[in-house]
């Protein structure tokens, strides 16, 4: 992914960000560069590339998880950490039931886990597999849900729709798939069984690789952690400032 467009001041290019399939960061050029990195994944994911990262004198980056407690582990050893976790349930005669953002988190635990399970999944979810789809992102075999119980049978559905009284009627286990699940409390905040960090946005040192290689003059951050961001940023040497003041998110903004 790589577009220009000619504007009347500048150009404006879109390069990839990593976070899902087609989102982007903006590139403005006119003699002096300036990248917005928008949400950002630098490693990419399953089901989308990694991000570009594009030398540049003012860079505005995204820093949701810009404290240093968000470190996660490697992609695929949580991926096996979920694998092992929906075995242990089904030879507990429980339905795993995996939450999941419909659009990018979703489609990556679809085309992961349709590997070695059954897979249905939320109605929302189902249209946006087709999308990914029809881009040419092969997810694997997989069905919409139903009460059906089957003994190999994996549940995808959103955090918002962990309440649905059709998920209840199939003796569910719920595991809530976010880097929110580094927090200690994301478990009980949200009743569920179990937590992996599984994010499609980068995790604190991701972020300053990112800088490092983008070697802006100015840095300003946004979203998340900004402040703590920025202050760490200028400890390395950076001039830095977060953008906007603004509360922190929480868990409960993201579900």
């Amino acid at each position: 992914m790589d577009r220009a467009y000619e504007m009347r001041d500048f150009t404006l290019r879109i390069v990839a960000s990593g976070h899902i399939l087609g989102a982007s960061q903006l590139v403005m050029e006119n003699g002096f560069k300036v990248v917005y990195t928008g949400d950002l994944h630098l490693e990419g994911g399953a089901t989308c590339g990694s991000a570009r990262v594009e030398r540049c004198d003012v860079l505005i980056i995204e820093s949701t998880f810009g404290s240093p407690h968000y470190e996660f582990p490697p992609r695929e050893d949580v991926i096996r950490e979920l694998k092992d976790w929906v075995e242990e349930q089904h030879a507990r005669g429980a339905t795993p039931v995996v939450l999941g953002y419909s659009l990018g988190k979703a489609q990556e635990l679809t085309c992961c886990l349709s590997r070695d399970f059954s897979v249905e999944v939320h109605p929302a979810i189902y249209e946006n597999n087709r999308k990914y789809e029809a881009l040419g992102v092969p997810l694997g075999e997989y069905r919409l849900f139903s009460c059906e119980d089957r003994e190999d049978k994996v549940v995808i559905f959103p955090p918002a729709a962990r309440k649905a009284k059709a998920l209840h009627k199939l003796n569910p286990r719920f595991a809530f798939m976010s880097g929110w699940a580094l927090h200690e409390g994301t478990r009980f905040r949200l009743g569920v069984d179990e937590a992996f960090p599984l994010s499609d946005h980068s995790d604190f040192y991701s972020l300053l690789r990112y800088v490092e290689k983008a070697s802006p003059q100015v840095v300003y951050t946004v979203h998340g952690f900004a402040e703590e961001f920025a202050q760490e940023l200028r400890a390395r040497g950076f001039y830095a400032e977060a953008l906007v003041e603004k509360k922190l998110r929480t868990l409960e903004d993201y579900v």
